[in-house]
């Protein structure tokens, strides 16, 4: 077939027109496609993962400089400079001036208030002393006698005295056998009698404490009395496997039954309460215990709640045979004499320190054979002695002394 020129013209120019429409369309699909692409990758730049921010490197810190500790410098510590000693002043002497001679076997001592007349018990009955008239009278007598200790015997009469109240005096019996002994209460007054009594002549008579139960011998020798805590205490020498201290509760000025009340020797295994007395503020009693007269160094200083008759305190005291106990109103200090029947030379007053569960006698004075003691309230020391027997009987060396105060 053959063409001309017209036709080859016109089919040229729509194959041309072709073509372009063909390449226009490419180019907006590419165009499309491309749009697309840029929307994706602005999406893909608007979704940004969150970023984590890595932890800021602290810079380290730069130590401060710590001041080295200033180095003390050793004190040298300056010599103690040794104060000299102060010598304590030396003791004045204990001077005992004797009040009353020719009492035999004199023991227990009360000081009356108000007076301060001295009473002392002896083998004959009891005595009034009167520190300001110097005078000295019998004021109850007619007491039978009894024989009292080992190795020296000594004839005794009443024994222990104290005082229930300014009018009334309670008197330990020794002048009868164990099982018959009395405890008795007199009313005294303010001046001596014109004439003495008899001791039955008592205003209120307390027992006897008759063999029994408590008592295998029944009781007797009443060396000690005290009054306190509404009850009069007595100690006794009967029973020496109990060792009693008998009680008698007082009720409106009236002391009822006297009764056993405190085995001493089964709490303490020592025998023969003997002194007895109340702590400065009364809340404990305060015995003495003898112990065996023919052993040195066994007595004892015991103390006891007087409502329960319980053992509070058991100090040894090194003294062989306490005999007498008073505490100074004035010092606050305990004293104590010692009878010492193993060996004479060595009785005498002693001082009692306590410290602890431990007691130092230290020695005042030597005395012959001392028996009570008590202190009126100025603080003067009253005391008995036995003394040692001469030959002739008539002339007894038994005695009341005094200290002045300053014990």
């Amino acid at each position: 077939m053959q063409w001309n020129l017209q036709q080859i013209l016109k089919l040229s120019a729509y194959c041309l027109t072709a073509v372009c429409l063909t390449l226009g369309s490419s180019h907006l699909i590419a165009d499309e496609k491309g749009d697309k692409k840029g929307d994706d990758k602005k999406a893909a730049e608007k979704k940004e993962e969150p970023k984590k921010e890595a932890p800021k490197k602290e810079e380290p810190k730069k130590e401060e400089k710590k001041e080295a500790p200033k180095k003390e410098e050793p004190k040298k510590e300056e010599p103690k400079k040794e104060e000299p000693k102060k010598e304590e002043p030396e003791k004045p002497a204990v001077t005992v001036k004797t009040l009353v001679t020719n009492l035999e076997s004199p023991s227990g001592i009360a000081i009356q208030e108000g007076t301060g007349h001295v009473f002392v018990a002896s083998r004959y009955g009891v005595y009034r002393y009167d520190p300001k008239g110097k005078t000295v009278d019998l004021e109850i007598d007619a007491y039978p006698t009894d024989v009292y200790g080992k190795g020296p015997k000594y004839n005794i009469g009443p024994l222990g005295l104290t005082f229930m109240s300014k009018d009334m005096l309670v008197v330990g019996d020794g002048s009868r056998p164990d099982g018959e002994e009395l405890v008795r209460i007199y009313k005294v007054g303010d001046k001596p009698l014109a004439k003495w009594v008899k001791e039955d002549t008592a205003a209120q008579t307390l027992g006897p404490i008759k063999a029994g139960d408590k008592s295998a011998k029944g009781e007797g020798n009443f060396y000690g009395v005290a009054f306190g805590d509404g009850a009069i205490f007595v100690t006794c020498n009967g029973d020496d496997t109990k060792g009693w201290v008998a009680k008698s509760v007082v009720k409106d000025g009236k002391a009822g039954p006297l009764e056993p009340s405190i085995e001493t020797k089964t709490a303490t295994n020592v025998d023969a309460p003997a002194p007895i007395t109340f702590t400065l503020d009364g809340k404990e009693l305060v015995v003495g215990q003898m112990g065996e007269v023919n052993v040195a160094g066994d007595s004892l200083l015991t103390f006891y709640d007087p409502k329960t008759g319980k053992l509070t305190k058991s100090l040894k005291t090194g003294l062989s045979d306490i005999a007498g106990l008073a505490y100074s109103p004035k010092t606050k200090k305990l004293y104590a004499t010692d009878f010492s029947w193993v060996d004479a030379a060595k009785g005498g007053l002693f001082e009692l320190k306590i410290e602890g569960d431990k007691v130092t006698a230290e020695q005042i004075v030597t005395l012959d054979k001392p028996a009570a003691i008590a202190f009126d309230k100025e603080g003067n020391l009253y005391l008995s002695t036995f003394g040692t027997q001469g030959k002739d009987p008539e002339k007894s060396p038994g005695s009341l002394s005094v200290i002045k105060a300053g014990l």
